[in-house]
C-alpha cells in the first residue's frame, strides 16, 4: 500500500512539475473560416517618483550637492534707499534660478524654510527675509514633457527663529506634476542697516530650504 500510494504522489508531482506552455489553440481539421487563438496578459509597473530642482541640476533624475549662491552688493550711495539691488549668481545668472519638480503620485506641496533673519553674527544686526523679493516666471524655453509656468514661491517665514513658510500647492493631472519655471531674487534695500556682510553662511541664517512634499 505504502509502495502504490508513493508511486501516485510521484505520478502527480511529476503532472504538476510540467513546464509551463504559452497559451495555444490547434484547430484539426482547419477549414475556411476556422480560427485559432492565443493570448498574452502584460503588466507595467511603475515606481513612485519624485523630484526637485532650486538652481544648478546635472539631470532630471540627478541627485547633486551643488548649491548655488545669491550675491548683493548695495552702493555705498544706495543703502537703504529701496533702489532694488539685483543678485549675482544663481543657475540662469543675475540671481535667477531653474525651479523643476514633478511627482506621480497626487499633488505635490513646495515650501521654503529658514533658521531666522539674515544676520552678520553680531547682535541686533539683521535684516529680514521680507527684503528679499522673489519675481516668479516662465522659462526662456519649454523642457520637452514639462509644464512651463510662473510657479508661485513659498514665502519666507519672517519670525526671529525662522521655521517653514507658506505652502505652494502644486496640482496633479491624472496624480503627475511636471511644472518648470524661473524664479528671480532681489534685495529691496528700503532699511538702513549697519555694515558687515549678512548671511552667507548656514550661522548667519543666509541659507533657505526649499522642500517638495508627496500629498
Amino acid at each position: 500500500m505504502k509502495k502504490h500510494l508513493l508511486v501516485s504522489a510521484l505520478s502527480l508531482a511529476g503532472l504538476f512539475a510540467a513546464p509551463a506552455w504559452a497559451e495555444s489553440t490547434y484547430t484539426s481539421p482547419a477549414t475556411t473560416g476556422s480560427t485559432a487563438t492565443a493570448r498574452l496578459d502584460f503588466t507595467v509597473t511603475i515606481p513612485q517618483v519624485l523630484f526637485l530642482r532650486v538652481g544648478t541640476s546635472s539631470g532630471n533624475a540627478a541627485t547633486d550637492g551643488t548649491i548655488d549662491g545669491i550675491t548683493y552688493t548695495v552702493p555705498a550711495a544706495n543703502v537703504g534707499d529701496a533702489s532694488v539691488i539685483a543678485g549675482v549668481g544663481g543657475d540662469l545668472t543675475a540671481g535667477a534660478v531653474t525651479v523643476r519638480t514633478y511627482g506621480n503620485g497626487g499633488n505635490i506641496s513646495l515650501n521654503s524654510t529658514t533658521t531666522g533673519p539674515l544676520t552678520t553674527g553680531t547682535a541686533g544686526e539683521v535684516i529680514p527675509w521680507s527684503q528679499i523679493s522673489v519675481a516668479a516666471a516662465p522659462l526662456a524655453s519649454t523642457t520637452t514633457g514639462f509644464t512651463n509656468a510662473a510657479i508661485t514661491h513659498p514665502a519666507f517665514n519672517l519670525g526671529a527663529t525662522g521655521g517653514a513658510g507658506t505652502v505652494t500647492t502644486l496640482t496633479a493631472t491624472n496624480k503627475v506634476v511636471r511644472v518648470e519655471g524661473k524664479w528671480t531674487y532681489s534685495y529691496l534695500n528700503t532699511n538702513s542697516v549697519a555694515a558687515g556682510t549678512y548671511g552667507g553662511t548656514v550661522a548667519k541664517n543666509g541659507r533657505v530650504t526649499y522642500t517638495a512634499t508627496q500629498l
